[in-house]
């Protein structure tokens, strides 16, 4: 038979533990303390590390030059640096045709809205909630929008820029279901111009009626990138080493203290040039759970 002493000791140790500071904390209800709050980088011609926190990429992209060497850092360790160009595209309409455009029963507008759901079925997980993986798509292009020239009415189809290592890849990535729900639709799919990376068109017609969906690469206008071609990293992939850092001779990355990076889709964590640019993006994990709210309000408190 246990003792007496056998019985109480634990419980008297227990009750000793709930009156001392936890060791532990309850994230995200509570911060990580002890954070550095400067940025990892390093300089190439001093050949010195500066320490900081290994968190988010910061990209300095008027100092970028396309170069590829981060991408080529990474490579054999992570692979979560891509190389990417900004794309435009457009919807070019015939203008004896854009009269009917916004005409629900419309095959002009068929394909303006099947490319449009099409995109933003892709930005759902990503875009929509964060802003930073997909460029905004509206359920149908803006009228304001248009512009006319050789006898087209061109409409933006994206706020955009879309990101992509090349027109093959947005199109498989952002395009291929939009098509073949047209071409199920009864629409014909056909390229007639192709001029890859630059520029590429799509002849989409039914009924006698065509029209056009033109991606072009969009000029970011930095003096020193005159490619506009810039990195991208897929935090679902990247380790957080620094080599990309220590490889960029030109100051343009660094490594932020901002670490919270979660999101509920997988493309919800490629985080493309102008994600990286921003000073300060944060996606925290949802905090759906009060109980633990209120314990960790109270820890924070009383302790």
């Amino acid at each position: 038979m246990p003792t007496l002493k056998e019985v109480l000791g634990p419980l008297i140790s227990a009750a000793k533990h709930v009156f001392m500071k936890p060791y532990t904390i309850k994230y995200p209800y509570e911060k990580v303390p002890g954070m550095l709050e400067e940025n990892y980088r390093y300089d190439p011609k001093a050949g010195i590390a500066y320490p900081g926190t290994k968190g988010r990429h910061l990209l300095r992209m008027e100092k970028c030059t396309g170069c590829s060497l981060c991408d080529i850092a990474c490579q054999n360790i992570a692979e979560a640096i891509t190389m990417v160009y900004a794309y435009d595209l457009f919807l070019d309409v015939p203008e004896e045709h854009f009269k009917e455009y916004g005409d629900p029963g419309s095959p002009v507008t068929g394909v303006a809205a099947a490319l449009a759901d099409g995109l933003a079925e892709v930005a759902e997980a990503g875009e929509v909630k964060y802003g930073y993986s997909h460029p905004v798509v509206p359920v149908l292009p803006d009228l304001k929008t248009v512009t006319k020239s050789d006898g087209f009415s061109s409409v933006r189809l994206v706020s955009g820029p879309v990101w992509a290592r090349g027109i093959d890849f947005l199109v498989f990535s952002y395009l291929e279901g939009a098509f073949r729900a047209l071409q199920g639709s009864g629409y014909s799919v056909a390229l007639v111009e192709d001029q890859s990376p630059d520029k590429a068109v799509y002849e989409i017609s039914k009924e006698g009626k065509a029209v056009r969906l033109r991606i072009e690469k969009r000029s970011m206008n930095i003096p020193v990138n005159k490619k506009s071609y810039f990195p991208s990293v897929d935090y679902g992939r990247c380790v957080f080493c620094g080599f990309c850092v220590d490889a960029c001779p030109f100051y343009a990355l660094e490594m932020t203290p901002d670490f919270e990076l979660s999101s509920l889709s997988r493309q919800g964590l490629v985080y493309f040039p102008t994600a990286l640019a921003s000073p300060k993006v944060s996606t925290p994990p949802p905090t759906v759970n009060p109980i633990d709210a209120v314990m960790g309000w109270l820890r924070r408190k009383v302790f």
